[in-house]
């Protein structure tokens, strides 16, 4: 439901947004994007990205132009192809952005900014707060999703605000200006998506599981499995299917967000790692079943505005990292280890 509150403040006609990275954080700065869109409908909304998750924005119509920034891009501003190309573009805004809004809030973001606008603000990094949930497991009274905290340098702004969630357009769905007109009825699909993959070892679920619940799905409920991921995702979702010993749908392998949505569109459900497929999933509002191991719902990362379940075992280690790990520093691998497949199972009954 749509309970967006409208206020148009004219004076802004120019806003640039940072997230050059990675997946999952740029789809969470979706809904601020949306939200700045409808509080200043005539201004002209620029993103900053990096090259290989510039389609998250593709057929976004609330962005008026996308820079892809490549990520070996110098760190001089001098010698920066990207950031030479939006200097020239600002003689049509005056000569200057006038907002710029740095979700990044780093080095590289810093430099990129540097000159284009007067006006910066940028996303709290909360790095004591991380320090004390990992070293010292102290978790907050309250989990503040990631999508509010990168509104929260711009409480000072009329935003209109609204509970929708993240957004990944389609191009048919552009032209007919209604996000998800392309989505079909998730009731009638008998597809789950699987999603084995994560950029760190400490955040998937090992892989006899997934193969086991691939094989239970496909043998004890009747439901077809599809496999998907990035490239980097072959090797382990190619493990997953000669393990199950059933024929699953391989949809993996794909450099096209495009290419992911549309499989995914086709799912009544999804079973995923703490990955950015599971940000994915939920800006296509399919219902997720997250598994986590090292990161915890605390830091904010947990699927957002979209029916969900999250899936954990709770050991005095977790959480190990922000981010997520090459290898268990404990060795016992306890918190992924001990997510039995009955649970993940139960998980996504409850669900559907």
């Amino acid at each position: 439901m749509d309970d967006t509150k409208i206020v148009n403040f004219e004076p802004m006609r120019s806003i640039l947004v940072i997230r050059l990275s990675s997946l999952g954080d740029v789809i969470l700065a979706t809904p601020l994007v949306r939200q700045l869109h409808r509080t200043y409908p005539h201004a002209r909304i620029d993103v900053a990205v990096a090259e290989r998750f510039a389609d998250v924005w593709k057929d976004n119509p609330r962005v008026t132009h996308i820079w892809p920034i490549a990520s070996t891009s110098s760190a001089d501003p001098e010698n920066d192809e990207a950031k030479i190309k939006i200097v020239e573009s600002l003689s049509d805004i005056d000569g200057s952005y006038d907002l710029i809004v740095d979700l990044q809030n780093n080095l590289r973001s810093a430099s990129l900014r540097h000159g284009l606008g007067s006006v910066v603000v940028r996303a709290p990094k909360h790095r004591l707060e991380k320090l004390a949930l990992v070293w010292l497991k102290k978790r907050p009274a309250v989990i503040t999703p990631i999508v509010a905290r990168y509104r929260s340098p711009l409480e000072h702004l009329p935003l209109a605000l609204d509970t929708n969630g993240c957004e990944v357009w389609l191009p048919e769905e552009r032209e007919q200006g209604v996000y998800l007109s392309a989505q079909p009825s998730r009731g009638s699909s008998h597809r789950i998506a699987i999603a084995p993959g994560a950029h760190h070892a400490t955040k998937r679920w090992p892989v006899v599981r997934y193969a086991q619940l691939a094989h239970d799905l496909t043998q004890k409920h009747s439901k077809s499995v599809v496999l998907v991921g990035g490239p980097a995702d072959v090797e382990i979702c190619t493990a997953v299917a000669e393990a199950s010993g059933v024929e699953v749908i391989r949809a993996d392998g794909s450099v096209s967000i495009e290419a992911t949505v549309r499989v995914l569109d086709t799912c009544q459900a999804i079973i995923t790692n703490d990955s950015g497929v599971m940000h994915l999933a939920s800006a296509r509002q399919i219902p997720v079943v997250a598994i986590f191991g090292s990161t915890v719902r605390d830091l904010g990362f947990a699927p957002y505005a979209v029916p969900s379940r999250v899936v954990e075992h709770d050991v005095a280690c977790r959480p190990c990292s922000h981010i997520g790990r090459a290898s268990c520093p404990k060795g016992h691998f306890a918190c992924m280890n001990g997510i039995g497949v009955e649970r993940v199972l139960s998980a996504l009954n409850e669900l559907l």
